[in-house]
């Protein structure tokens, strides 16, 4: 992990001031063996920081896909460990680039906390003299055993947008999640708590959530993993289970606002 790339470790967890991404967070997450840690380059798997926009580039101007956040330098403002357990805050403000691809002035901050748990809140301000709305991320791979014999718990009562069939709208599946091919599925409206029930791993997750109104799950199955470079037949190690505010529940700022999405990932 070298590659002029600067990073914070701890001996419970791994953050890279490269798009504040958390690598590592004891055995929870997911980094693909075959990452790019290059200047520039997203990062393939831990937990990306999708802002200011969600997917393709909305306004189809050719901007990179999930926004500018994950692939620009962060500012380390504090880091403290004690007892084993690491914490660390990070800052990332516009500059000349990324006010030539979304003209509004921000500050973005994200904290992460490392122990018996993984906390991360991403937290941003309109510090400029007119609102904005954005849509955000925390693009979480979490590690399994094995896809095909997970279940996802939580969603069951909430409605979804099916990527994989042009955005279609779909009812609430009224049933735990299970993986038999692709999947990439924006759930609308909720704010549940997920569990996830690995057997391979004989082990469960809980992933609880504020200031978010979507979950995004996603995973690529054989065929599309094959065609990542940097993923490859590593698909079956990892499920993406996203705490968002995409679509119909992007953030509006008004000037001087703020607003924070966090998470906690902890086993049960």
């Amino acid at each position: 992990m070298t590659s002029g790339l600067e990073w914070v470790r701890g001996a419970a967890g791994d953050i890279c001031l490269q798009g504040a991404h958390v690598t590592r967070a004891s055995d929870l997450l997911f980094l693909s063996s075959r990452a790019r840690f290059e200047r520039g380059q997203a990062i393939r798997g831990g937990i990306p920081v999708i802002f200011p926009w969600f997917g393709d580039d909305p306004l189809r101007l050719g901007r990179g896909a999930h926004g500018f956040a994950r692939r620009k330098p962060w500012r380390l403002l504090e880091r403290e460990e004690r007892d084993g357990e690491l914490r660390v805050l990070l800052e990332f403000v516009e500059d000349e680039e990324t006010l030539a691809l979304w003209p509004h002035r921000f500050r973005a901050r994200l904290e992460a906390r490392f122990g018996a748990d993984l906390r991360v809140r991403f937290e941003v301000e309109n510090t400029g003299d007119a609102p904005f709305r954005y849509e955000e991320a925390l693009h979480t791979y979490l590690a399994v055993g094995d896809v095909r014999h997970i279940e996802l718990r939580g969603l069951e009562s909430a409605r979804y947008l099916d990527k994989l069939d042009g955005f279609a709208e779909r009812p609430a599946a009224t049933a735990p999640l299970r993986f038999s091919g692709p999947v990439d599925r924006v759930y609308l409206d909720t704010t549940a708590t997920c569990e996830l029930l690995d057997a391979p791993l004989a082990r469960r997750l809980a992933i609880e959530k504020q200031g978010s109104r979507t979950t995004v799950v996603w995973n690529p199955w054989s065929q599309a993993a094959e065609r990542m470079a940097d993923l490859g037949d590593q698909w079956t190690r990892l499920v993406c289970v996203e705490s968002a505010n995409t679509g119909a529940h992007a953030i509006e700022l008004a000037p001087g606002a703020s607003h924070a999405l966090a998470v906690r990932i902890q086993k049960l």
